[in-house]
């Protein structure tokens, strides 16, 4: 967090101590700035105006959407969404839900609820007389301080859009998902909801979250990148590794499905740290997550030829790797769409044990089941040539299950979509 930002919600705590809710407003607005990478081609000078609350994935599937578009008819804006989680947190104190768990109950909490939209709603009000919006972006429904936003646009006479970026659900998360969603969640007022699959409409449509009028299939953007990848040619010696989450999808388990995936991380950097141990001419690189990897940070017992990335978007690395080692993530279907050779960690055969806590990957060439089996598969793809093809029957049944993109032209349809829904 800059010190900027760190001083601005500092007086926007005190701002809304004091109910001043045109100087909050100021405030947002000094944190406001331009996406410098989709805003190259404004022509017009009517513009609508669109404010985002930027999130890792979602940000990129705009970007990949709008960078190469002429003569915009929107500016898109974006501010941190930490200004809205210090307003969620000022009047909800330690009551506070969390992700997919936003739904408001007790007439205490409820009385709160009421005083908290209202004066969210007069922020927004005071934001629009000097910056001028038509619509507010968000990437996920089920955001606890981005829930509201919905109700305030409606007052507002505003559109509220959701671009959902989630869509890797494995089967028993799908099942949870519907009762989570329509147990711990209010339904959704936004004016339109972009996703990425049918599945995730159908999830949202059978939990009671949305209509089916507002919901509206696009595919996922960013895969874009990943087709247009297949024109070009690895890498000889990079093999990209995007660590395993250990608890990955525990939000959408019950009590009754908790489980961790500690095992399989362990032997597969073990497994692969031998390797590039052995295989010095090999560049390994361990793509992390921040706040989820961080114990591998400054790491003394990585090889020379091992690098660490903690952070960011993963999909950049696609282009010069040579083998993707990936689980449980959309990467995988990234590695698929790109035409990269693909193994999915299965040392302890999870893909029939755990069946229903990964996801549905029918083509069992993809696994690798044992050490041997593992440097085998790695030991081929890198002295194997590299050849761009169409994609596969199968291939395609996945990445139209999962992201709805099997054409690399998810971007052009979310353009669309978001120009006809604020325009």
């Amino acid at each position: 967090m800059t010190t900027r930002q760190l001083v601005s919600l500092y007086f926007l705590i005190l701002a809304l101590k004091f109910k001043a809710y045109g100087i909050c407003a100021f405030i947002l607005w000094l944190n406001i700035h331009k996406f410098r990478n989709i805003n190259k081609n404004l022509k017009s000078k009517n513009l609508r105006k669109a404010l985002v609350f930027p999130k890792s994935g979602g940000t990129e599937d705009l970007v990949e959407a709008l960078k190469n578009k002429k003569n915009n008819e929107i500016i898109y804006y974006w501010i941190s969404r930490k200004f809205l989680k210090s307003i969620y947190s000022f009047y909800f104190k330690n009551n506070i839900g969390g992700d997919y768990f936003t739904k408001i109950n007790g007439s205490k909490k409820l009385s709160i609820k009421k005083f908290y939209i209202e004066s969210l709603t007069k922020i927004f009000q005071s934001l629009d007389k000097f910056f001028k919006f038509d619509a507010l972006i968000s990437f996920n429904i089920f955001y606890y301080a981005e829930k509201n936003l919905d109700e305030v646009c409606k007052k507002l006479d505003k559109k509220f859009i959701i671009l959902q970026k989630e869509s890797a659900f494995t089967p028993i998360e799908e099942k949870n998902a519907i009762k989570i969603y329509q147990n711990y969640n209010d339904k959704s007022l936004s004016t339109k909801i972009s996703v990425y699959s049918k599945s995730q409409k159908n999830i949202l449509i059978k939990s009671k979250i949305a209509e089916k009028k507002q919901i509206i299939m696009n595919g996922c953007p960013r895969s874009d990148y990943s087709f247009k990848l297949r024109k070009i040619k690895p890498k000889n010696n990079i093999i990209v590794y995007y660590l395993i989450e250990k608890t990955r999808g525990k939000v959408l388990f019950n009590k009754k499905s908790q489980f961790n995936w500690n095992n399989l991380y362990d032997k597969t950097l073990k497994y692969l740290l031998e390797y590039s141990k052995n295989n010095d001419n090999v560049k390994l690189i361990l793509k992390g997550k921040t706040g989820v990897h961080n114990n591998l940070l400054n790491s003394k017992f990585l090889s020379k030829n091992c690098i660490f990335i903690n952070g960011g978007t993963g999909e950049r690395l696609l282009k010069n790797a040579k083998i993707v080692i990936a689980f449980n993530t959309t990467i995988v279907f990234e590695a698929i769409a790109s035409n990269r050779n693909l193994i999915i960690p299965n040392f302890n055969h999870e893909n029939i044990k755990k069946k229903d806590k990964i996801l549905k990957i029918e083509n069992t060439n993809y696994f690798a089941n044992s050490k041997l089996d593992f440097f085998k598969k790695l030991d081929l793809y890198l002295h194997s040539g590299y050849k761009n093809r169409k994609l596969k029957k199968t291939e395609k049944k996945i990445l139209e299950y999962y992201q709805g993109n099997v054409d690399g032209k998810s971007g052009k349809r979310l353009e669309k979509f978001l120009s006809q829904t604020i325009c």
